[in-house]
């Protein structure tokens, strides 16, 4: 008998930030690092001959907590890897919504109807993770071996092996979370699966499922942003940027001693003239939900972009959309191959603080140039740093 528990990646970039990440190569988060070490303690009794991954990072990192400890052997095979996603990949899920909503619904309850033109079809993962499935058996028979693949390409594969037609996978079977493992046996010539999805090595508070609502049904929607250029050369577009200014710094600061309005805008009109995406608004749907500033040139001969500034209107806060803001900060300076994101945050702002020790940033220093106290904090974006 040849035994393969099939596991889920831990939590990456596109589960946290809300992205449409199929083949788009994405780094693992804070929380998905405290995953791996839940998923190597499940395993640390469990006797495995080999390892097979998909080529991701995100699924190499997941598979390395696993043989890292012993000297099994570890293979890429591509027919593991996630449903590519066209013309969707790395646009936020907020942005897919408000552009075409049949086909997010279709993608997320009734993926057997959803077809966009440049990405694959689900009859084409079912039939590549089956493949990938008999390679394992005719390369491991009667060894135990662990794959490492997706979420969507797992489930596809697991409904299929329990009998099930596209139809009844994505309107039956459930989803299961980051680092999700289930057991597949393979004995004369028939595959069974044990148990799916099983997660129990995750505690509620590391759990990703547990903090988010889309996978519960049609009625559980969540804020996804969209973001769109905001000219602050025009009246419009500066008043706006004025308004979120000043209530951005009396909700950091408790009063408005040191700010200065008009050097903001001249910095934001700076900002725009070297990249003339560098502010952006976020909506969600039609409601301006908040902004989104870089600096392409500051830390530009560091390798680093920077956020100028951040910020959510009252309304959208604590409503755990912030992060959206440093996924597409995270994307864009990825895109023009910086390696570091920085930014500055108030050293008294305890929430922020919070709020970006969770996204991944670090203190690295003091702006000793500031007229209030100004922690700088950075996170990592490029792979040689993860």
């Amino acid at each position: 008998m040849t035994r393969i528990y099939l596991v889920r990646h831990a939590q990456s970039e596109g589960n946290f930030y809300r992205r449409a990440h199929g083949m788009y190569n994405s780094m693992l988060t804070p929380q998905g690092r405290i995953q791996l070490e839940a998923l190597k303690k499940r395993f640390a009794d469990i006797p495995v001959d080999v390892v097979y991954t998909s080529p991701l990072y995100r699924t190499r990192a997941t598979a390395a907590a696993i043989y890292e400890a012993g000297q099994i052997p570890v293979h890429v095979l591509q027919d593991l890897h996630e449903v590519n996603c066209g013309p969707w990949e790395d646009r936020t899920w907020g942005d897919i919504r408000y552009h075409d909503p049949e086909q997010l619904d279709n993608f997320t309850y009734h993926f057997y109807r959803w077809h966009i033109p440049g990405a694959e079809t689900p009859e084409e993962v079912r039939t590549r993770m089956l493949r990938a499935l008999d390679t394992i058996v005719e390369q491991c028979p009667g060894k135990t071996a662990v794959a490492v693949s997706h979420g969507m390409a797992c489930r596809i594969l697991l409904g299929t092996l329990e009998g099930m037609s596209l139809q009844e996978i994505s309107e039956k079977f459930p989803h299961g979370d980051n680092t999700a493992v289930s057991l597949i046996e393979y004995d004369n010539g028939k595959y069974r699966v044990v148990f799916a999805n099983d997660s129990s090595h995750l505690k509620k508070e590391i759990s990703t499922l547990a903090q988010q609502k889309w996978w519960r049904g049609q009625g559980e929607r969540e804020i996804g942003l969209r973001f769109v250029p905001l000219q602050v050369s025009s009246d419009a577009g500066a008043a706006l940027y004025q308004l979120c200014r000043a209530e951005g710094w009396m909700s950091s600061h408790g009063n408005m001693a040191h700010f200065d309005g008009a050097a903001f805008l001249d910095q934001a009109r700076r900002n725009q003239a070297a990249y003339p995406e560098a502010v952006l608004a976020a909506y969600y749907e039609d409601a301006f939900a908040g902004l989104l500033q870089l600096d392409t040139e500051m830390d530009r001969s560091e390798g680093a972009g920077r956020i100028a500034f951040a910020y959510m209107t009252p309304e959208y806060r604590k409503h755990g959309a912030g992060v959206q803001l440093v996924g597409e900060a995270v994307s864009r300076f990825r895109r023009m191959g910086r390696t570091k994101l920085r930014l500055r945050c108030a050293a008294e702002n305890q929430v922020a603080q919070n709020f970006y020790r969770r996204c991944g940033f670090h203190k690295i220093g003091v702006d000793t140039q500031a007229p209030v106290a100004l922690d700088i904090l950075e996170l990592p974006i490029g792979f040689e740093n993860a």
